[in-house]
């Protein structure tokens, strides 16, 4: 049975509404929140990075929104968390460009806390939780909620724009020819700082 216009539109706003009740609790949670990360960090990965309160990044880090080859925006809060971390001109780079940042140009510009040598990201974010487990928990929520502010009107407009999006035909086939390659990395651009 096929879904009518406006099931479609409701069913795709109401998953991305759960992604960001998910997404937004990691933003709002008092304890602090590290990511460890290496690799390749793309889309959806990129958007739970940002909810993170530090990123601890190995060399190899790659960071990456490849939603615009596939007719779509990030959908589960990145553009508006990533304006939050980064000025808007390196978000409409990464955007509007398909270029990736790699992790010494993500460290530079502030989005990346620390920059660890190869395969010791987890090590490092073990260590930095240490030192934050030392301080007052009521403190360190305080000073969070100061510095972290949650964009709730920009997440509600990344909706709209996405599901907007979602529904248009030319969508429907870029998806279906993504998933049906098999090459590894076919949407992987260049590597560029």
């Amino acid at each position: 049975e096929s879904l009518g216009p406006k099931e479609r539109r409701s069913g795709i706003r109401e998953f991305l509404s759960r992604i960001h009740r998910v997404m937004t609790s990691f933003d709002e949670s008092p304890i602090p929140t590290i990511a460890a990360l290496h690799g390749v960090v793309f889309g959806g990965g990129f958007e739970l990075a940002l909810t993170m309160d530090l990123l601890v990044a190995d060399r190899t880090t790659r960071f990456g929104f490849p939603e615009l080859r596939l007719g779509l925006i990030p959908g589960f809060g990145g553009i508006p968390r990533l304006k939050r971390e980064l000025g808007n001109a390196r978000v409409r780079d990464l955007l509007l460009t398909g270029r990736t940042l790699g992790a010494d140009r993500a460290h530079d510009v502030g989005l990346v806390a620390q920059l660890v040598p190869e395969g010791r990201a987890i090590e490092h974010a073990r260590g930095v939780a240490r030192q934050i487990a030392k301080f007052d928990p009521i403190a360190a929520a305080a000073a969070k909620r100061f510095v972290k502010h949650v964009p709730r009107e920009e997440l509600e407009l990344e909706i709209e724009l996405f599901t907007d999006l979602f529904l248009r035909p030319v969508v429907e086939k870029s998806l279906r020819s993504f998933v049906s390659r098999d090459d590894p990395h076919p949407y992987l651009p260049p590597e560029k700082s």
